[in-house]
């Protein structure tokens, strides 16, 4: 082989494994991809050089180092079945090279081949750096009996008795040091061993994750922590132990590891995220609140500033780690999610001043968002639960009330009517006994005739909010013209049949639309009895009285106006009814707008009422 040409080769490998990582160190952007994706059809012309020419005996370390380089570079450039191919090819050039045949390409009967004949050879070294790619190609599709297989054949001479146990064969895995310095690689065989090592035991671990066996999955982590790993791939560790803790109902172990992660690098969102919902279920709204907001101001900060590259690996860690159970537990929802979620919880908490910024943070966001038609409509982000921009608005909306600020409450739902009333039919008609099947079949895509049914519960909640507002400001015309608008809204929806049992959304659905006519009569109610219209306002607050059977606000509407109609019995009769003293009605999953709130439900005071009733009863009881 002329070694002039073997100089030129071997100079043209190292050249484009600096450029590689020089573009490492780099700040980046298109810049970047474009060196990596120089650099890789670089390599990969090289290697249709040298292979160019007969498989050689004196080629064939240059080779197998060309090949590595070009296979590592492709892992984020080209699809993993391209790369096991290619892999493939070059073990079988090898075969040729040193006078063996093999016909067979399974991954593991190949390789058992391979290192047989080459066992006693000086190109050991170059064949455990393939052998590591060929271990994070089984690794990325999660054949972990194919690893075990294929490591037990490196270590089949120092194994006396025969491992089950896979993390047991590759602590006694021994790769070659013996690198020949002047052919430069990707990533040395130890550094490329040690990231599969913890890639591994963390895939063992994420299985027992997925197969609820928490216990087993978090030795797994604990295992890994100990292991050298990328300061990301650390967070992410201590993210998973702590996820593990929270499932073994150890939720101070599971904060501690959060906690840990985050001291790791800063910029693990989903330790954040998974604090957040650990205080939720310890009830700590105080921490909860923090972490959200350090999440949304963390997110926001990453979407404004560079990727710090300063700790690029050559093979991602992602590419190994592809399992759906750790995305799920690493996924963080949406930036606007967050500010949603945060919002909502302090409304739950009565955080209302904080609450109404949020929410008025929020809608500007949307605003922002409204040429970009596939978010205008709805926010999601991956499997994270979805949120209706209406939604949002009308939370708004209460939240504004909660906070006295009526006009902006109203402003914010003639927002919601005008996008939605052109929407609406005349008439809408559903069978419940066949539309809740087709409902919970259809999950997020729900037909046109559902669409419509959310528009009509939208614009109908939008005045029923509006009503609210006028009631509090004591305009009772336009209160009681608002909720008949929210009743009108309602009763262009017929329904044909009930049905009985739970059928999940479509049950919501209709509770939903209960409860908001339920408490727009109410409303109305009140209002005409603060005009004087008692009759009126007696029928109304009856009607409530069937939809929803237990609010505080009817009993003590209804209570009132038999008083003023001097109907006293009846009064006195209405207020002893046991359930007139519980607490507010709980409307469970329905929506945060259409719950109840003493300071502007009712026009009158309930402790007033009360000491005349209780006065009214004792004079007649003497």
């Amino acid at each position: 082989m002329d070694a002039c040409l073997l100089d030129k080769w071997t100079q043209q490998n190292n050249f484009f494994v600096k450029e590689w990582k020089l573009s490492d160190r780099r700040i980046g952007g298109n810049q970047q991809q474009g060196t990596k994706e120089k650099c890789h059809m670089g390599t990969v012309k090289l290697l249709q050089m040298i292979q160019g020419v007969p498989a050689d005996i004196e080629l064939i370390q240059l080779e197998l180092t060309v090949a590595y380089n070009t296979l590592v570079f492709s892992f984020n450039l080209s699809t993993l079945s391209d790369v096991q191919d290619n892999l493939t090819n070059t073990l079988l050039r090898a075969h040729e090279a040193v006078g063996c045949q093999t016909f067979t390409r399974d991954p593991v009967m190949l390789w058992h081949a391979t290192l047989k004949s080459f066992s006693d050879t000086a190109h050991l070294s170059c064949l455990h750096n393939l052998l590591c790619v060929q271990w994070a190609l089984l690794l990325a599709s999660c054949q972990m009996k194919s690893i075990h297989q294929m490591l037990r054949d490196v270590t089949q001479e120092e194994v006396t008795v025969p491992s089950q146990d896979l993390r047991a064969v590759i602590q006694k895995l021994r790769l070659s040091d013996k690198e020949n310095s002047n052919i430069l690689v990707a990533i040395t065989a130890r550094e490329f061993k040690d990231l599969l090592q913890i890639c591994t035991v963390l895939v063992e671990g994420l299985e027992s994750l997925k197969q609820e066996n928490y216990s087993a999955a978090l030795v797994a982590f604990l295992e890994a922590m100990s292991l050298p790993a990328p300061r990301a791939l650390l967070a992410q560790v201590h993210t998973l132990t702590g996820f593990a803790f929270a499932k073994l109902n150890q939720p101070q172990s599971a904060l501690q590891s959060y906690r840990k992660a985050l001291e790791v690098d800063f910029g693990c969102h989903s330790a954040l995220y998974q604090s957040a919902l650990v205080y939720r279920q310890l009830k700590n709204t105080q921490a909860e609140i923090e972490a959200l907001r350090l999440l949304h101001l963390a997110l926001v900060q990453h979407a404004e500033e560079p990727m710090d590259n300063n700790e690029v690996m050559v093979i991602s860690p992602d590419v190994l780690l592809s399992s759906t159970c750790m995305d799920s537990v690493l996924a963080v929802p949406a930036t606007q999610l967050i500010l949603h979620c945060l919002a909502y919880t302090c409304v739950l908490h009565d955080r209302i001043s904080e609450a109404v910024e949020l929410y008025l943070d929020l809608m500007s966001s949307l605003q922002s968002d409204i040429t970009q038609p596939a978010r205008h409509n709805v926010l999601t982000e991956g499997d994270v639960s979805f949120l209706r921009v209406a939604v949002v608005y009308l939370e708004a909306a209460f939240t504004l009330l909660r906070a006295k600020r009526m006009w902006d409450a109203i402003t914010v739902c003639e927002d919601v009517i005008t996008k939605t009333m052109n929407l609406i039919p005349e008439k809408l008609l559903f069978d419940l006994s066949e539309e809740h099947l087709l409902f919970s079949m259809e999950g997020r895509s729900k037909s046109v005739k559902h669409e419509r049914l959310e528009n009509v519960l939208w614009a109908a909640a939008a005045h029923y909010l509006q009503g609210l507002a006028y009631c509090k400001m004591k305009d009772t015309k336009e209160s009681v013209s608002s909720f008949t608008r929210s009743l009108n809204w309602l009763a262009k929806v017929s329904l044909k049949s009930t049905v009985v049992g739970n059928h999940g959304d479509w049950e919501v659905k209709m509770k939903t639309l209960q409860r908001l006519r339920g408490l727009a009569l109410a409303g109305r109610g009140v209002s005409f009895m603060e005009r004087g219209q008692l009759k009126e306002a007696l029928r109304d607050l009856k009607l409530s009285l069937q939809s929803i059977t237990d609010l505080r606000m009817i009993k003590f509407g209804l209570v009132e106006v038999y008083r003023r109609l001097g109907r006293q019995e009846e009064a006195i009769a209405c207020w002893r009814e046991p359930h007139i003293s519980a607490e507010a009605f709980s409307s469970g999953n329905l929506p945060l707008y259409l719950q109840t709130f003493p300071d502007i439900s009712l026009c009158f005071d309930i402790s007033d009422l009360n000491k005349m009733m209780e006065d009214a009863f004792h004079r007649r009881r003497v």
